[in-house]
């Protein structure tokens, strides 16, 4: 496998002794521009050598790996310190016990997408250039940048109705946005209505204070993913009833089968007529709406008043990258603006409203960029091609690959899909769901990442233990496919 090795051979390692010692060649202030200039060169050479191999590194470390990084570490804050050349050392040694494979190819464990590669290198600039989104001001263009790449992502998507939008660090501060701007728009006390919610929901519920105790609303006797509309407009109703304020919460793309509702502009309707608000949790399901074949999927979505999205998983960019959408600007900055006591160091002479008042935090990175970066360079083609029958964008190419591999599992006689649909995709999107028939005593979903080969996430559903293997990473293609096979056949020849 490829290790961390960007220093020279007589770079200075962590002395032994528990106490470092102090040593003045290490302090960074008498680093030349030649010295920096040549440690960057290394470290962008390992980061080209990575890059290369991707395809064939683990997809994560072994345990021995894992305790040399851990051992590593300093045991306790030097007094004086290492320097810049001995502090990646360190790094070194750490970075070769993290999952070294989790942009790669066959790393299917959590629906994370790899870094395309015009992403990869704006986020090795943004760290460089240090930008903190917040205030918008003449004489930067960083707010601006951020509102221009989340245009393009409401275009790719169709989401253009969205006045209010933001960058987050994933999904689960965007469904704390959602039910905070929900909160503030509805009737106090408040009901949550929910069918299988995300846990980043449940969170999101109890950091707005809204609690922890969500109503569970029955599914449809057809889609168990779906509301039973009956008993969804009967909750409703009794909860206008009491005097209570509801927030539906509906997803696309459930964490273990990748399934949609397929009922969301009848449940729009039911939030509209009874005054509810509508949160959408499409965190990867809503990409969908890009790719024609699959679009009906997400449809009703654009009539959510809040949709919580993550750049992170399909559109390939750096973690971390969420992305939140509401109707209006003014739900965002009547719940995290300043009102009329902003301070001065902070007021905006823009018609955009500062992201640190529409967003949590008052400082963050410049998220935008690596996001801008990929939209630009890979275009709508990029990400689901125009011309149906192609398979070279990302979308497209992802679930082809899930299909594949569902019909290979349908047709194995050692494994049972799942999350198999009639119609002409054999699973509804880009996650496959499955099990043994006959389960060993290990774990399969342990057999498999033991390979090393890929790494897939154990889960459970309807009671049953299962396997889910996520597809959203650009990289993915032929060759990983007949490894995928290969490891499937092997671990329950064992």
């Amino acid at each position: 496998m490829i290790t961390a090795t960007w220093l020279a051979s007589s770079e200075k390692r962590l002395p032994s002794s528990p106490r470092l010692r102090h040593n003045v060649d290490n302090i960074d202030s008498t680093m030349s521009a030649e010295d920096f200039a040549s440690l960057l060169a290394g470290v962008t050479s390992h980061i080209a050598a990575r890059d290369a191999s991707l395809s064939s590194l683990p997809t994560f470390p072994s345990p021995d790996e894992v305790a040399v990084a851990v051992a590593a570490l300093p045991s306790s804050l030097p007094d004086t310190g290492l320097g810049t050349q001995a502090s990646l050392s360190v790094i070194q040694q750490v970075l070769n016990g993290c999952t070294v494979g989790q942009a790669g190819p066959r790393y299917f464990g959590f629906v994370t997408g790899g870094v395309t590669p015009a992403a990869q290198l704006a986020d090795m600039l943004l760290s460089s250039h240090d930008e903190n989104v917040q205030v918008s001001l003449p004489t930067t263009a960083a707010v601006r940048t951020e509102q221009k790449a989340l245009q393009l992502v409401s275009e790719l998507l169709g989401l253009e109705g969205f006045e209010g939008r933001t960058i987050t660090t994933g999904a689960t501060a965007s469904n704390v946005l959602g039910m905070a701007c929900a909160r503030d728009a509805v009737a106090s006390p408040t009901s949550v209505l929910a069918l299988h919610p995300h846990f980043s929901i449940v969170k999101a519920c109890s950091l707005v204070g809204l609690g922890r105790k969500i109503v569970t609303v029955p599914p449809s006797p057809d889609n168990e993913l779906a509301f039973d509309l009956e008993a969804l407009k009967a909750q409703l109703k009794k909860d206008k009833n009491e005097g209570k304020g509801s927030i539906v919460v509906i997803g696309l793309g459930e964490v273990n089968t990748g399934g949609f509702p397929g009922n969301v502009p009848q449940v729009a309707e039911l939030c509209k007529e009874y005054g509810a608000w509508l949160h959408v949790d499409a965190a990867f399901g809503g990409f969908a709406a890009a790719v024609p074949e699959v679009a009906h999927l997400t449809e009703g979505m654009c009539l959510a008043d809040s949709i919580t999205l993550d750049g992170h998983k399909w559109l390939n960019v750096p973690y971390d990258c969420g992305l939140f959408f509401t109707r209006k600007m003014k739900s965002l900055t009547d719940v995290l603006g300043p009102g009329e006591d902003a301070p001065a160091y902070l007021a905006s002479n823009s018609e955009t409203p500062s992201p640190l008042y529409v967003n949590i935090e008052n400082s963050r990175r410049f998220r935008a960029l690596p996001l801008l970066a990929s939209l630009v360079s890979l275009g709508r083609e990029g990400y689901v091609d125009s011309r149906q029958g192609l398979t070279s964008d990302i979308f497209r190419r992802n679930c082809a690959f899930a299909r594949q591999v569902a019909e290979y599992l349908d047709r194995h006689p050692n494994y049972e899909l799942l999350n198999r649909q009639e119609g002409n995709h054999i699973v509804p999107l880009n996650i496959v769901l499955f099990a043994e028939k006959q389960p060993q005593e290990q774990p399969l979903a342990d057999r498999i990442n033991n390979t090393r080969k890929v790494y897939v996430s154990g889960t459970a559903w309807r009671g049953q233990k299962a396997v889910r293997l996520a597809v959203s990473n650009w990289r993915t293609g032929d060759a990983d496919l007949e490894i995928v096979k290969q490891v499937l056949d092997e671990v329950v020849q064992k």
